[in-house]
């Protein structure tokens, strides 16, 4: 068996849990000068999540160091939903919920990744049809890792975002779309 983590390649994005996404964004642009922002507002992920299926509600905003892609993300789901993301709200827990791996083989990553020890998942599918998922493991409660299913226009937003990143004067530092106009 591997260890838990191997064979996913390299980690493509750091996410973080935030209450309020605003002020979060605020927070890197003032204190690390990192932008700009995308702001995903309202995103709908139909869900699959300890037996029980249902739309997830999220605000994210992305920003890049470098090639690596920073998540925010503020669920906008009930506190007493099951989400990923519920139980860290309810014990105030916020910072890094996860890190991320593009999966050119979604199915075949899933599955290398429940061997090696991540059973639990939580699979979600956007409007376009594209799938992620987190998994995560009983002996490290605390850690997620999420999949990207890959596909080009994930590599593009990635490949934008970190011209955009490498470029920015600091104008324009957070850039607003709603999920359902996407």
């Amino acid at each position: 068996m591997n260890a838990i983590g191997q064979g996913f390649g390299r980690i493509v994005q750091v996410a973080y849990l935030v209450d309020d996404i605003e002020a979060a964004m605020g927070h890197w642009l003032a204190q690390a000068g990192l932008g700009p922002w995308t702001w995903f507002r309202n995103i709908e992920l139909d869900t699959t999540f300890d037996g029980h299926r249902f739309t997830m509600h999220i605000h994210e905003a992305l920003a890049y160091m470098g090639d690596l892609q920073i998540q925010l993300v503020q669920s906008l789901d009930p506190i007493e939903t099951v989400t990923p993301y519920q139980a860290s709200l309810r014990a105030g827990r916020f910072g890094v919920h996860h890190t991320a791996f593009f999966a050119d083989d979604f199915d075949a990553t899933l599955a290398r990744a429940r061997a090696q020890g991540f059973e639990r998942t939580c699979l979600m599918t956007d409007k376009a049809g594209f799938h992620y998922a987190y998994c995560q493991s009983d002996t490290m409660p605390d850690v997620w890792i999420e999949f990207l299913e890959s596909y080009p226009a994930l590599h593009t937003i990635f490949e934008d975002g970190i011209a955009a990143a490498a470029s920015w004067d600091g104008t324009d530092p957070i850039r607003v779309f709603e999920y359902a106009d996407l």
